[in-house]
């Protein structure tokens, strides 16, 4: 039986979901029981697979054929802390990029009328 990449991501935001959640309950001096870390898991991947559907829907009725900050800038817009930490991380990756110079125009000849 092979694994289907959908299997592999389901497993990775789980694993992920749970060690996260493991990592905020050690810090906070809380310990979670299995079935609860199993059902934290289950929310993330259903969260992110709504925001997967929403994303692509945005994408379409724009009839592009990629999603765009713009797509998460109106998937965020009613989570004030979610929108103000992306619009952050998006500041940080426009300044990171290095303007550049658009290429230089040929010339062109010019003919000669005799």
């Amino acid at each position: 039986m092979s694994i289907t990449k959908e299997q592999k991501l389901k497993h990775s935001v789980y694993s992920t979901a749970r060690k996260i959640s493991r990592e905020v309950g050690t810090s906070l001096g809380m310990e979670f029981e299995p079935d609860v870390l199993d059902l934290i898991a289950e929310l993330s991947w259903r969260k992110l697979t709504l925001y997967a559907s929403d994303l692509e829907a945005f994408q379409k009725h724009a009839k592009r054929s990629t999603v765009t900050s713009d797509d998460v800038k109106l998937l965020v817009r009613r989570n004030d802390s979610l929108k103000e930490l992306m619009e952050e991380k998006l500041r940080a990756i426009q300044d990171n990029k290095a303007p550049t110079d658009p290429a230089p125009k040929k010339k062109r000849k010019a003919s000669s009328i005799s």
